[in-house]
């Protein structure tokens, strides 16, 4: 395993960041992502210690089908730890808590060891389209809708339970519990496998989203065994201690407390400092959403938007998210030849608001939000041989801004939002924040933490109050600070190029489908 201390991580290469150590409580983090494994020490004022990340590959057997191998995660949890053990060794006999924030929409059947007896169904598969239509036929999409809070798809973890009871009845009936990817983890640390949490229960259609727990009439309606389900808790919740066997592997002391941990949008979300009433920040990454924290959900008669528990159980974060952001730029680059973001930025720039009337509509990969549509696809619209590369590169930063304002459109019926903070990969560029800010006419505010840190600052304040180091997650975040504030300069400028954005969905939208029943 080679260790890298540039910042810039590859295929199956482990990255080390390295600080102060401070020999009080020590916080270790395990951040499941869709691409890998970071796990993060933090001391008790927020500030990170360390971190390592170590890759692995997604399976894509057939079309439609998006598998990990769990044992995969564990082997680099393992590998990283004990990196970080060796570097740290004070930090390391120090630490007060465990926690795991992971990917969600997952389904991983276990046996009563622990034992995974098929591949973890990620986020993105989508295999159960025949389940989607027997739970849209038998219970109602807009039942699920108002009962989980979220909208319901071939991709959420209930489709792909019933999946399994119907296309793989023995692994069906082996299984003792389905887990989500922290939840795999926490049983690999603890021996516990009858633990989950809130975050990852609603969004995974599982849970009702206003009563906290699971509703007994969905499950007996599509014949899924409850008894399958794992016990609910808050993310906060100690549901374990570090069992021996898997501290020899780990490099670390037994007995250390382990916390349900939560699903990597809630714990983005606290990462973000996103944890009072009116809190609102935004995601700019590969793909990109905006959350804002609310003392009820959001149940919209639209079904525009998603809802997920916050990591204490007490607020929620309302949310629209977006497919192709970061994506969409990635590319256009690639199709451009471009491999430079400061080329990208400095294009774009030389462009008029507005991009000479061309219009971006950035569904690559079907949209979410406020349209929920698989099959919607992008558009460059008012082409003219005027345009040229940059208007190109201009365009696409505009329809990200645009496709972010409509979800904000949508969060604004219920209240005025005037400010957003925002993270991620995407708030590196100015240019790309000015837009935003103009088109979407909110002020930006930048934050201390960097993206990737998000969900792992946000899991380990989540540790740090269950075992009480801290009051609330809040607490366990206060180390984050806004930095530059973007305020709306010329917003008048985009009105007109938004009016046409938000028709070209709608006159679009049965050519689109055409496309997508033939190909």
């Amino acid at each position: 395993m080679q260790v890298c201390c540039c910042g810039l991580r590859r295929a199956d290469e482990t990255h080390v960041s390295m600080g102060v150590v401070c020999l009080k409580d020590i916080i270790l983090a395990f951040d499941v992502g869709t691409s890998s494994v970071k796990s993060s020490l933090f001391r008790a004022d927020g500030h990170q210690v360390c971190s390592a990340s170590l890759s692995y590959k997604t399976l894509v057997p057939k079309t439609g089908y998006a598998e990990q191998n769990p044992e995969d995660w564990w082997d680099r949890i393992v590998k990283t730890t004990r990196l970080l053990a060796e570097q740290n060794p004070e930090a390391a006999r120090n630490i007060a808590a465990i926690g795991v924030c992971g990917h969600m929409l997952g389904c991983i059947p276990v046996d009563r060891s622990g034992k995974a007896l098929y591949n973890a169904m990620i986020h993105s598969d989508s295999r159960a389209s025949k389940q989607f239509e027997k739970v849209c036929s038998s219970v109602g999409a807009d039942r699920m809708y108002s009962l989980t809070g979220n909208i319901l798809d071939a991709r959420s973890s209930l489709c792909k339970i019933l999946w399994l009871k119907e296309e793989e009845p023995d692994v069906y009936m082996d299984t003792a519990k389905f887990l989500q990817s922290k939840d795999y983890i926490t049983a690999r640390l603890t021996g516990n496998i009858d633990t989950s949490d809130y975050s990852d229960a609603c969004h995974a259609e599982l849970m009702d989203i206003s009563k906290f727990v699971y509703d007994e009439s969905v499950f007996n309606e599509l014949g899924i065994d409850m008894s399958k389900l794992p016990e609910l808790h808050r993310s906060i919740d100690i549901v374990g201690t570090l069992s021996a066997e898997s501290a020899a592997e780990l490099g670390l002391t037994a007995g250390i407390p382990v916390i349900a941990g939560g699903g990597d949008g809630a714990c983005a979300a606290a990462g973000a400092a996103n944890t009072h009433p009116g809190d609102t920040y935004c995601c700019l990454g590969t793909t990109s959403w905006i959350a804002e924290c609310a003392e009820t959900p959001f149940i919209d008669d639209k079904k525009r938007i998603f809802n997920l528990t916050d990591l204490e159980g007490n607020n929620y974060s309302v949310l629209g998210a977006m497919q192709a952001a970061g994506a969409s730029l990635t590319w256009l680059m690639e199709l451009l030849s471009e491999n430079s973001v400061k080329n990208l930025d400095a294009l774009a720039a030389t462009v008029p608001a507005g991009s000479n009337g061309l219009v971006y509509l950035p569904y690559l990969d079907g949209e979410r939000s406020p349209i929920f549509d698989p099959h919607s696809r992008g558009v460059f619209f008012g082409l003219s041989n005027v345009h040229k590369k940059q208007h190109f590169m201009r365009a696409a930063l505009e329809g990200v801004a645009f496709a972010l304002r409509s979800i904000l459109d949508v969060l604004r019926e219920r209240h005025p939002i005037g400010k957003m903070r925002i993270i991620g990969g995407g708030s590196n560029s100015k240019i790309w924040k000015q837009i935003i800010a103009d088109v979407c006419n909110i002020s930006l505010a930048g934050l201390s933490v960097p993206a990737d840190d998000a969900g792992s600052l946000g899991i380990a304040a989540a540790a740090g109050t269950g075992v009480g180091l801290f009051k609330d997650v809040a607490e366990g975040v206060r180390c984050i600070t806004e930095t530059d504030v973007i305020a709306p300069i010329e917003p008048e400028k985009y009105s007109a190029n938004y009016e046409v954005f938000s028709a070209l969905y709608p006159v679009t939208k049965r050519l689109m489908h055409k496309l997508a029943d033939k190909n």
